[in-house]
């Protein structure tokens, strides 16, 4: 063979195999795209909890007034639940418009019996086919805040439900069909009998504001707190996990982002994808709840505390000992601001209190009365028009020298999205030691 002829059939040769390896090449990187275009999801949960609208969406007062126009009332949720239930049983239908006739009952007859429910927000009609039993196709649009049933409304199996907004000046009137109001109406004796007085204050916009009148004595609590490893929020937050990387406490793919905050145990999660805003207090709650459910985040005791159009933000709140917690770091709450269909904003901590509290060192607090609290409100320039609610609850704080997290009873009001600690020692809260 001539040695042109070898020179000719090597390169034949290598040009063959540089084919062959580029078609692989190719063809390996399609493949590839494939993968991608899928929008391969991994499905890591934090825990396998998945929650109800039913059982986040529930009330944070029930106030009951008597026939001599005096108010009970009861803000322990392990109270309110059983209330809860029962009001599940219901089946609404007929709602129709009724400002006039509701006006007539509360404001011109107080000497009439009525059982006020009491939302920490305000809760759109749609969402009460998720709630509740409802019959109609068609339910009216908007939002309520309470629930009033009149005694006299309720007869053995058939009943009437206003449903009112905050400043009560736009009513909803319902139909309710029930097997027998009896147990309801030994609900309302058995809490007359086992709750605490409380003050109607009547706001000039129509509204109220109804406080617990009566010493209330609360222990404190603490907690070692349980922290996640961060790898599981980025294994169920990212749609792509293996394409994660990390920087200091950033972690970013590309397009989301999630920043921790490890000296609090706060984390957040951005996708500035989501541009496009929902237009309704229904479609923040589902999206948002839909969101949480699907990764497993409910990681202790929330329930749902309000929801704003204007900044598209929802919250759901903490609860300890069936009080509400709360934390001026956010630490309290798992807070989302909504997209359409999806979130565009995530901001939650990354512990979960233990099963087991740790608090050796027990106290008991004693907290003034509701009247006393509006008194020094005002006192300090606040004014009471602007105030939307009052509550007893918990201020929680994190001890990062023992590594512990305290929860000590307070009275809070609020101001629009922000939630105020009345301050301790000039109400003269007193602290009890316990053996």
């Amino acid at each position: 063979m001539k040695v042109e002829q070898i020179k000719t059939l090597i390169l034949t040769t290598l040009v063959l195999v540089s084919i062959v390896l580029f078609w692989n090449l190719v063809t390996f990187q399609r493949n590839y795209d494939l993968v991608n275009n899928q929008e391969y999801v991994k499905e890591v949960t934090i825990n396998d909890i998945k929650k109800p609208i039913k059982d986040l969406v529930v009330p944070n007062k029930i106030i009951y007034r008597n026939g001599e126009n005096s108010f009970h009332g009861i803000q322990n949720m392990e109270q309110i639940t059983p209330f809860v239930n029962e009001i599940r049983k219901w089946t609404f239908y007929g709602f129709q418009r009724s400002v006039n006739e509701f006006v007539e009952k509360f404001e011109g007859m107080p000497g009439k019996q009525v059982l006020i429910v009491q939302f920490p927000g305000d809760v759109p009609f749609e969402l009460l086919k998720s709630m509740y039993t409802v019959e109609v196709k068609e339910i009216p649009s908007g939002n309520f805040r309470y629930m009033f049933i009149f005694q006299e409304d309720l007869n053995d199996d058939e009943g009437i439900v206003y449903f009112a907004t905050n400043d009560l000046r736009s009513i909803i009137k319902a139909n309710v069909r029930q097997k027998s109001s009896a147990h309801f109406r030994n609900l309302i004796e058995i809490m007359s009998n086992n709750s605490n007085p409380y003050y109607a204050y009547k706001k000039n916009s129509g509204g109220y504001l109804f406080v617990n009148d009566k010493e209330t004595v609360i222990p404190d609590d603490q907690y070692y707190p349980r922290l996640y490893d961060e790898k599981i929020f980025v294994d169920a937050l990212f749609s792509n996990p293996d394409r994660v990387t990390i920087n200091d406490e950033e972690y970013t793919d590309g397009s989301s982002l999630m920043k921790l905050q490890s000296d609090q145990q706060m984390l957040t999660f951005v996708d500035p994808t989501i541009t496009e805003s929902p237009d309704t207090v229904y479609n923040m709650i589902t999206t948002s709840v839909n969101y949480i459910n699907a990764h497993g985040g409910w990681t202790d005791q929330y329930y749902y505390s309000g929801a704003f159009v204007n900044t598209k933000k929802i919250n759901f709140q903490l609860y300890t000992n069936n009080y509400p917690v709360f934390n001026e770091l956010g630490l309290n709450e798992l807070s989302l601001v909504v997209g359409k269909n999806r979130i565009h904003e995530y901001r939650r901590p990354y512990f979960r209190l233990d099963f087991i509290p740790y608090n050796p060192n027990k106290q008991e607090y004693t907290l003034p009365k509701g009247t006393d609290v509006l008194a020094e409100i005002q006192g300090d320039g606040v004014n009471l028009e602007s105030v939307e609610d009052i509550l007893i609850g918990y201020h929680m704080e994190k001890d990062n020298e023992n590594a512990v997290i305290k929860f000590q009873p307070s009275w809070f009001y609020k101001i629009g999205n922000s939630w105020i600690r009345v301050n301790d020692e000039k109400l003269g809260v007193v602290e009890n030691g316990l053996e």
